[in-house]
């Protein structure tokens, strides 16, 4: 038996290359590797902190606060997937310091306010 990644070889397993789905093991391993760090956080940039050494970080894709990988910038889930709402956090954690991106409605969240004359 063999996997079939490409081409049309009969008795091949299909097998897709690109999956934008998590299968339920690893979303459970996700929401528990990540979801403590929400609900433990004292700041944005504290969460931030943590989320970096766990190889993530947040962003804003089509006006969505979500869960990034930290080398590639590929959306990971959203706040939903993990039990939050940005409104919760926003009381929480207060405004979240954040910079627009492209020409859509993406940003990228600052673990510090910018000040005058940095670029």
């Amino acid at each position: 038996m063999s996997i079939r990644l490409n081409g049309n070889r009969a008795g091949a397993i299909s097998a897709r290359t690109a999956s934008t789905e998590l299968d339920c093991e690893t979303a459970a391993l996700l929401r528990a590797a990540i979801r403590p760090a929400f609900s433990s956080a004292a700041s944005w940039s504290s969460l931030t902190e943590i989320l970096k050494d766990k190889g993530y970080r947040l962003a804003f894709r089509q006006g969505r606060l979500c869960v990034t990988d930290r080398d590639t910038g590929d959306r990971v889930c959203g706040l939903r997937f993990l039990g939050f709402e940005f409104r919760e956090l926003v009381r929480r954690l207060g405004r979240p310091i954040v910079v627009a991106r492209g020409n859509g409605a993406d940003g990228d969240l600052l673990i510090t306010r910018p000040t005058e004359g940095s670029a």
